[in-house]
């Protein structure tokens, strides 16, 4: 059998395709934050940070694709008390401000967390501190996946030594001063 090569074409960032319901067909399969964290890492150019979109296409129009998934949550979700217009543009303004380093992946993995229920219940309304809740929790959690992950490689990385390499040496060391 032969071996198939697997090619992904990278497609150029526009804010198309950033919109709630394009992104969410692409990352249907991105479902945690090391998800988002692998993409970001892997695939920059692709699922670039808030910042980088910043930079590309400037503050109004990052903010109106959060503006996006804000009314997407709403929508999605019963409540009798949804978020009102300044409230949307105000947590706009607020997330793409604070949470700039986030990746537009790790975004879409917030608003599909917040609409499947797993930061807790609307309790029948959406408000500013809820949505800013969300965002909180998730980059805490995911400083601490990176920092996780930044210690591990230490340990993988090829110029580090293994435990078994240092405990060899160490034994050698050892092997040493008893001869002498």
């Amino acid at each position: 059998m032969e071996k198939q090569e697997l090619t992904t074409t990278i497609k150029p960032v526009s804010l198309a395709t950033l919109q709630p319901k394009i992104l969410g067909r692409e990352l249907r399969d991105v479902r945690s934050m090391r998800d988002a964290l692998a993409l970001a890492t892997t695939s920059p150019s692709q699922y670039p940070s808030l910042a980088r979109l910043r930079a590309d296409f400037g503050d109004e129009k990052i903010e109106t694709v959060i503006k996006l998934y804000l009314i997407d949550v709403c929508d999605m979700v019963n409540i009798k008390r949804p978020l009102r217009e300044p409230q949307i543009e105000a947590l706009a303004s607020e997330i793409v401000a604070t949470y700039y380093s986030l990746s537009i992946a790790d975004i879409h993995v917030i608003f599909r967390k917040a609409k499947t229920g797993e930061y807790g219940e609307f309790y029948e309304s959406l408000d500013m501190p809820k949505v800013m809740g969300w965002f909180r929790q998730y980059f805490d959690d995911r400083c601490a996946i990176g920092e996780q992950e930044s210690i591990n490689g230490k340990y993988n990385d090829a110029t580090v030594p293994s435990e078994s390499e240092r405990m060899t040496r160490y034994f050698e060391r050892l092997a040493k001063k008893k001869n002498k």
